[in-house]
């Protein structure tokens, strides 16, 4: 009479590289689901910030940046002020930037966010602006493709 064993191969019968084998792949699968959804737990459904002005008659809002995200990702400004954008990141190694569309579809601000906090200024018309991380490794997604973006609504 034969008995259906439960082992699945990776128990404690199986031998010794047998096991180390099936923990290595158990480990790269979780940190494959954990980078697959990073994303995904980032999600920003947060209201837009708005932009605050200060005495000087110069808007300001801070953005912070980090694993594939900007926060707040949605940031509301007044056309004819200037605006300082300050970005930080978060601890990470991987290398970032920020990149802000302009009206002419070309960047009214990019910088290295190696060195953090990094404030641009600009004074955009009336409009709807995305900014986003340009980077990308390898034959990965870039960072925009993997959510690193956001919108700059800027109103009469």
């Amino acid at each position: 009479m034969t008995h259906a064993s439960s082992d699945s191969g990776c128990g404690s019968k199986a031998p010794g590289g047998v096991r180390v084998m099936c923990r290595a792949l158990s480990s790269w699968s979780l940190i494959a689901i954990l980078f697959m959804s990073g994303s995904a737990a980032f999600a920003d459904d947060a209201p837009p910030q708005q932009a605050t002005v200060d005495a000087d008659g110069v808007q300001r809002v801070g953005i912070l940046g980090g694993s594939y995200f900007f926060k707040p990702s949605k940031i509301v400004a007044k056309a004819g002020q200037p605006l300082e954008i300050s970005v930080r990141m978060e601890q990470g190694i991987v290398p970032h930037r920020f990149v802000l569309d302009g009206p002419n579809g070309k960047p009214a601000a990019e910088v290295d966010l190696s060195e953090a906090p990094r404030t641009v200024r600009v004074e955009l018309p009336p409009g709807e602006y995305q900014f986003y991380c340009s980077n990308r490794l390898l034959m990965f997604k870039s960072h925009r493709e993997r959510g690193m973006t956001g919108v700059l609504q800027v109103r009469e």
